[in-house]
């Protein structure tokens, strides 16, 4: 939700309007601190130090939710998306989506919320994203974040 309002500048809080703009693959940038491996080195460390249950029952929550995540978002990268879970790496990208996507997700209808919530993002017949004419397919996989 932080990224839907501040990154993406989106003022529909609506949970159907928020689920149809990510599972719609309408992305533009993925800052996603909240779902990566350093907030969750952090998080375990911190955990360990201070024996909080509240911090041990966050890292147990992120380390049931990133596998997950990576299974199940990864069908939209021809690379996975292991490499996508690091803050750095995404960083690095500029934190563009384009940078770790290859292909188009179906769009989801106005009128099916519940559908797509319990079914999630699908392909959009397996089509790869249109090609940049000048550069080529703009991926992580065919192009190295800088």
């Amino acid at each position: 939700m932080v990224d839907y309002v501040l990154f993406e500048r989106q003022r529909d809080l609506r949970p159907g309007s928020f689920l149809r703009y990510y599972l719609g693959g309408k992305v533009q940038r993925v800052v996603l601190v909240l779902h990566s491996y350093e907030l969750l080195a952090l998080l375990v460390g911190v955990a360990w130090v201070t024996n909080v249950e509240w911090l041990w029952g966050w890292v147990l929550g992120m380390l049931l939710h990133l596998p997950l995540d990576i299974v199940f978002n990864g069908k939209f990268a021809s690379g996975g998306l292991v490499h996508f879970y690091s803050f750095i790496v995404r960083a690095r990208a500029g934190f563009r989506a384009d940078r770790f996507v290859d292909r188009r997700p179906q769009p989801v209808a106005a009128d099916d919320f519940w559908g797509a919530f319990f079914k999630g993002a699908q392909l959009a017949d397996g089509a790869p994203k249109d090609e940049h004419p000048s550069r080529g397919p703009d991926t992580v996989a065919s192009q190295p974040a800088r």
